[in-house]
């Protein structure tokens, strides 16, 4: 489960800032630095790219929440909170800025949604559970890259939108990959009780019922298949 999570993480967020990647291969263009990583979403040759990246970050996302088990903490609220983030994602890529005020409120909305709840997941799990430098590391660079983006929203003026962005995402990323594995593997708590007593079970159980149910799925096919052979 735990080398899962971490592979699942690091393709989500490749696929994101890979997509940057390409965008600002194509389009080349200080406009990004004043409206943001959104830019690339109301242009036709920057949005497949983007949207894309977004998509399968949002799939990837969602789905590992959907692998943590339900009841035990803190996997239940990180489950919620990834649920949480790829629907603000959604709705930041869905409400282009330049359609009209509406969209364009709708769409600020979604992203300071998507930095609080970031921001929050990571200050949550760091004083409760992964004391960890590195955390604290990651969530400076957060507040620097919010505090970024935050003041250069339109009329602020100091136009370091998407650098902002990146460095928000960038030290969340790193932030939740780290915390996930060191959660995954129980050496977050430290009576060392809770991997044996809560945590462990619960994955267990939850890796025992996915095989349960693969094992139950060939079943069925042989017997479809012996079914046939004798028709």
């Amino acid at each position: 489960m735990r080398e899962h999570a971490i592979k699942v993480l690091m393709a989500a967020y490749l696929a994101l800032f890979g997509a940057l990647l390409v965008d600002g291969i194509i389009l080349p263009t200080y406009e990004v630095n004043v409206y943001g990583i959104s830019y690339y979403l109301v242009h036709l040759a920057t949005f497949f790219p983007l949207a894309i990246g977004f998509l399968i970050c949002i799939w990837l996302v969602v789905h590992l929440g959907n692998h943590l088990p339900r009841g035990v903490q803190p996997l239940a609220t990180v489950r919620a909170a990834f649920f949480a983030i790829g629907i603000l994602m959604a709705g930041v890529m869905l409400t282009p800025y330049t359609w009209n005020t509406f969209f364009n409120w709708a769409h600020m909305t979604f992203g300071a949604a998507l930095f609080l709840v970031q921001l929050g997941l990571s200050i949550w799990i760091t004083l409760r559970y992964v004391h960890s430098w590195l955390n604290w590391a990651m969530i400076v660079i957060q507040f620097v890259g919010g505090l970024l983006a935050m003041f250069s929203l339109p009329d602020n003026g100091i136009n370091v939108l998407m650098p902002g962005e990146v460095l928000f995402q960038f030290g969340f990323a790193i932030l939740l990959i780290y915390s996930l594995s060191e959660l995954l593997t129980g050496s977050a708590f430290g009576d060392g009780q809770a991997p044996s007593t809560t945590l462990r079970p619960a994955i267990a159980r939850t890796t025992s019922e996915r095989q349960h149910r693969i094992g139950q799925d060939r079943i069925n096919q042989d017997r479809i298949g012996q079914h046939q052979a004798c028709n």
